[in-house]
């Protein structure tokens, strides 16, 4: 891929011409409508935050060096079309304002596609000073994810690529030297047909990317239990509203073999007592409105390696791959309790964001899909990667229920949550 060397594009307000002034009274959207792409280009340039835009027709995705590399939100529908990614607004604006408060800790921004490094929690956590504090009032992002921007190497119209060195100190005082590289890349609807193996009607409009994440150790020596380790994570947030339903294809078999089906990280039911979460013969289906704290995991033998979600509201279908490696692989636990296996750990999580209880102001409504490499024991110089596509369609529900259905099996009156 040749790349060119460009100045980086700020969102800029030319393209949103006919949008208007953005009420600051207005930033939570608590409802189902989404705001248009343009409308968050005339908030990115309001606020400063730079943007590269990569583009092909409607299709189009922005994607901020200064925040880890992360695509930010996307649209197949043109600067008039929604936005597809969930972004903090109130809190860029909140930091924005305070011009004397340290850099921003951006892992609460958002966005559609976010580099992450692991484990969190455990024996190898390298978000933890002290192992006998594992509590949230000492959780801490190193900065490289949180709050340093990565260098921007260069740009074509569909591709753009980023990089950052850093280094981790685990809670075992070990410390791992990284190189991280990432390249996005827009994916047109022939590239999207071949990948997932389907026609796509013309009638369906489409934008779809891929992050490319590449972990490499810089340092002197290899990576283990004793010395350290690390994973690959993509985190991926999303719009949620009371007609999002998420649904995770998985392996069936036997549970001593292939682990639960779900883990349950911190699920809780309606305040009505009705499950939010349900288990089929061979899916799991999740809401996922923004009004419940909650979150499930699906471990490395069970997953598929395919996760799609349902907006009855705005009749949108997301369609989320990882390259799930082959063989038996083990992967680093997230979970903050020490002692816990810490090769017991997800290839799926799934967080949907609420109040913290029934007291509490409305949060945030968003939800966030992670995937996960395995444990990477890598030998000094040598590299792994970790690639997730994002696919977003709107269309007809008939012609969204026919991909789906061919995707996973699962019909269109089931993603509406009708042939229950």
């Amino acid at each position: 891929m040749k790349f060119y060397k460009g100045a980086i594009t700020l969102a800029l307000a030319v393209f949103l011409a006919g949008c208007g002034l953005i009420k600051e009274s207005s930033l939570r959207n608590d409802d189902a409508k989404l705001w248009s792409f343009g409308q968050e280009l005339s908030f990115f340039s309001k606020y400063g935050v730079q943007t590269v835009l990569l583009e092909e027709g409607d299709s189009i995705i922005a994607v901020s060096p200064e925040w880890q590399a992360r695509v930010m939100t996307s649209t197949f529908d043109g600067v008039e079309g929604g936005s597809l990614g969930w972004i903090n607004r109130e809190l860029i604006v909140s930091a924005r304002k305070d011009a004397a408060s340290a850099p921003l800790s951006t892992e609460q921004i958002g966005g559609e596609d976010r580099f992450w490094i692991g484990p969190e929690g455990g024996d190898l956590s390298i978000f933890f000073d002290d192992p006998s504090k594992m509590t949230v009032e000492h959780w801490r992002a190193p900065k490289a994810l949180s709050s340093e921007p990565w260098n921007f190497v260069g740009k074509n119209k569909t591709q753009a690529k980023f990089e950052k060195e850093a280094e981790f100190r685990n809670v075992k005082g070990k410390s791992i030297r990284v190189k991280a590289e990432r390249e996005i890349s827009l994916i047109n609807k022939t590239q999207a047909s071949e990948i997932l193996g389907i026609e796509i009607p013309e009638s369906v409009k489409l934008v779809a990317f891929q992050s490319f994440n590449k972990l490499t150790n810089t340092g002197n020596v290899p990576w283990s239990p004793d010395n350290g380790m690390a994973n690959i994570s993509v985190q991926s947030c999303f719009n949620a509203n009371r007609k999002v339903k998420v649904f995770i294809p998985y392996r069936q078999g036997d549970s001593s073999k292939l682990g639960n089906i779900v883990r349950d990280n911190f699920y809780q039911p309606t305040l009505s007592g009705d499950s939010r979460l349900l288990i089929e013969s061979e899916y799991i289906r999740f809401i996922a409105d923004g009004r419940n704290l909650s979150g499930i995991g699906v471990p490395p033998k069970r997953s598929e390696g395919i996760i799609i979600s349902f907006d009855a509201e705005n009749v949108i279908l997301t369609v989320i791959l990882y390259i799930k490696p082959s063989g038996d692989r083990s992967y680093l636990s997230s979970g903050w309790r020490r002692g816990a296996s810490t090769f017991d750990g997800d290839a799926i999580s799934l967080f949907n964001n609420g109040p913290l209880s029934t007291t509490s102001a409305p949060a945030n409504p968003y939800y966030e899909v992670s995937t996960y490499s395995p444990a990477l024991a890598l030998e000094s110089g040598k590299s792994q990667f970790h690639i997730q596509r994002v696919f977003h369609f709107g269309g007809s529900e008939y012609d969204l229920g026919l991909i789906a259905y061919k995707l996973t099996g699962i019909s269109i009156g089931q993603l509406r949550g009708t042939a229950e």
